[in-house]
């Protein structure tokens, strides 16, 4: 069966007059939060066999943060047209993935991951809906079980959104600020 990780990149930081969007780098917030990503998914024994990436400096220092804390050497492919891909483009690109390919992730913008997992997420626990009704914040991950054998056969109406992780549930302060 094959399993797909949708992630929007983590935080960055803004862009300017010297830095536009597409060389946007994470804040140190973001780096954290997909540092911490990486460290639950090791903790969850998932293994990854391929990353599509959006080719922004962002998308990228993301995946090379997850990467590093899941202590694995993924590989990566980073495209350009992930960065203004539509959720139809990004589910054209799932459909042509090698069926070698078991776990796939891919590391994209919003409003297009968030679109393409609402699409996707046919099914799924009401914690999985509770949280994905709150949108889909930056280093936000889902992980889509497809029940299919070859990616061409990804069907939105098969699929079951198994877990949603939030960077406010597994990088959140131990005592959150607004409580002191």
């Amino acid at each position: 069966m094959k399993t797909l990780l949708l992630l929007r990149h983590a935080q960055a930081l803004p862009s300017s007059a010297t830095v536009g969007d597409f060389e946007r780098s994470l804040s140190p917030k973001g780096i954290e939060d997909a540092r911490k990503l990486g460290e639950v998914l090791k903790a969850q024994d998932l293994s990854i066999d391929l990353i599509k990436c959006s080719s922004a400096n962002r998308t990228q220092q993301t995946t090379a943060e997850v990467c590093a804390g899941l202590e694995q050497n993924i590989h990566t492919e980073n495209s350009k047209s992930i960065y203004n891909a539509s959720a139809g483009d990004l589910f054209k690109m799932i459909q042509d993935t090698d069926d070698k390919v078991d776990t796939l992730m891919i590391v994209g913008h919003n409003p297009t991951v968030y679109e393409l997992v609402s699409k996707l997420a046919a099914t799924g626990s009401n914690a999985v809906f509770d949280s994905l009704a709150h949108g889909y914040s930056p280093a936000t991950l889902t992980i889509i079980e497809t029940g299919i054998e070859s990616w061409a056969e990804i069907n939105p109406d098969q699929c079951e959104a198994k877990a949603v992780f939030d960077p406010s549930d597994y990088n959140a302060p131990e005592r959150p600020t607004r409580w002191m």
